[in-house]
């Protein structure tokens, strides 16, 4: 479900599903589907392509990293063309915030059928979305033609060709844009500037859902162990001086712990700026004269910045950084998968913007925790107890409580440096008009984007 254009509030909306409500007395939700979709290749969009699509994934052994992200998903009831029940084995109360991700893509049956190669289907994409796949250049870029037929047009689209170029090089990219060779780019913070100086671009800077934190590696490093320690490390950052530095000056992005607006408990504030109290909690620790870290590792020039930023401080407290590096993506994902990073920067998005997902980063159970916080924290088994509560609870007071208790015990004992909301700022040709950000940056509407006249 599509991104909020600038002014309106972000939420689920209608898109494939138009309508969706649990079914009373069962673990189970009702949708409603959208009528008159075709995919790319012609063949309606049913009620039975849904349930491909879904119990597909859900086969043992399938090969999917995503999974609907651990939606407890039992099977697809097809009540008519145009209507499912999804059952689950246990209460979902955020399943249509799940079916909500990239990863609940919606596929034509007979197309995915008759390809025998599992991975062959990556580069035969067959959709209901508003372009189609032309061509994939590996490394290069990605070619999409306009689907005429989708039926979510805005009234000015009037786009009939999307190519993604690789451009790893910011400056290249932003030069690219100047010169008029692309229309669309990702800006680095310190490049607004020249962007908004320059004939013919625009920027905007979009809200944001991404988080800039820095996972402590408890395993690597024996003194992150203690809470205290990791308290201590989040007192010694000026959040305020990395924002003005990093985001625009905007003291809103502070980010209380992993959680999102509107989902933060309200009688949390941001760890202060406090010297005095970060060297008190060291010493009370038993590192009186602080300890080294040997590296931080980095993905993103983005998060090289506040790393190094957090690195500096940290050095007034006694604790030294050897060296902040960023690694290459095939690096970061074997040694994520291993959980063996250093103390390294995550720049973490949950589109479904719920309590669950948001904590996902946490969790045992997923990857992407990469700090080894449930082996040492003496509050992990307590937090993890509330987790799996709130993931089955459908009252919603009682899903703030938890919510609510489980951010106190992060906020107490914090596997992670939390920093700020990172913006998006966008530089776009002045002649692009209906493009905007999607705060999580992994749904964009591209059939809201128009060429101006």
């Amino acid at each position: 479900m599509p991104g909020a254009p600038e002014g309106e509030k972000s939420g689920l909306r209608p898109a494939l599903a138009t309508e969706w409500e649990p079914v009373e007395g069962e673990n189970a939700w009702r949708f409603k589907l959208r009528e008159g979709v075709t995919f790319h290749n012609g063949e309606p969009f049913t009620a039975e392509a849904v349930k491909y699509s879904i119990e597909r994934v859900h086969e043992e052994g399938f090969p999917s990293g995503d999974k609907f992200l651990d939606v407890p998903i039992d099977y697809v009831e097809i009540v008519n063309d145009h209507e499912v029940i999804i059952h689950t084995t246990e209460p979902a109360p955020i399943l249509p915030s799940q079916l909500s991700r990239n990863g609940a893509f919606i596929l034509e049956p007979g197309h995915y059928q008759a390809i025998d190669e599992i991975d062959d289907m990556r580069f035969q994409p067959m959709g209901t979305g508003p372009f189609s796949l032309n061509e994939y250049r590996a490394d290069d870029r990605v070619i999409l033609d306009r689907h005429d037929d989708y039926w979510g047009w805005h009234d000015n689209s009037n786009v009939n060709q999307l190519v993604f170029r690789n451009i790893p090089e910011e400056s290249t990219a932003l030069a690219e844009l100047i010169d008029g060779n692309v229309d669309i780019i990702r800006l680095r913070p310190d490049l607004v500037d020249s962007a908004e100086n320059a004939e013919g671009v625009t920027t905007i800077v979009g809200p944001s859902l991404v988080r800039g934190m820095l996972g402590f590696n408890m395993d690597m490093y024996e003194e992150l162990r203690d809470p205290r320690v990791r308290q201590a490390l989040n007192y010694a950052i000026d959040r305020e001086e990395m924002i003005d530095a990093l985001a625009f000056g905007n003291q809103d992005l502070q980010m209380v712990n992993v959680v999102n607006p509107p989902n933060v408990n309200p009688d949390l504030d941001p760890y202060p700026f406090d010297l005095e109290r970060a060297m008190e909690l060291l010493a009370e620790a038993g590192y009186p004269e602080g300890f080294t870290i040997d590296t931080i590792d980095v993905m993103t020039p983005e998060s090289f910045n506040y790393a190094e930023i957090a690195a500096a401080y940290w050095s007034a407290i006694g604790v030294n950084v050897g060296e902040v590096r960023q690694l290459d993506w095939s690096v970061v994902r074997e040694r994520w998968a291993a959980r063996t990073l250093s103390v390294h920067a995550f720049a973490w998005s949950a589109a479904e913007n719920t309590p669950e997902t948001d904590m996902w980063a946490v969790h045992d159970g997923r990857q992407t925790n990469s700090t080894h916080w449930a082996t040492y924290s003496d509050r992990y088994q307590e937090w993890e107890d509330m987790y799996a509560e709130l993931s089955s609870t459908i009252d919603e007071d009682r899903r703030q409580e938890l919510n609510y208790a489980m951010q106190e015990i992060l906020h107490e004992d914090p596997p992670w440096l939390y920093t700020y909301l990172m913006p998006i700022p966008m530089g776009l040709n002045e002649r692009i008009g209906g493009y905007y950000p999607h705060p999580s940056m992994l749904l964009e509407d591209w059939a809201s984007i128009y060429v101006k006249e």
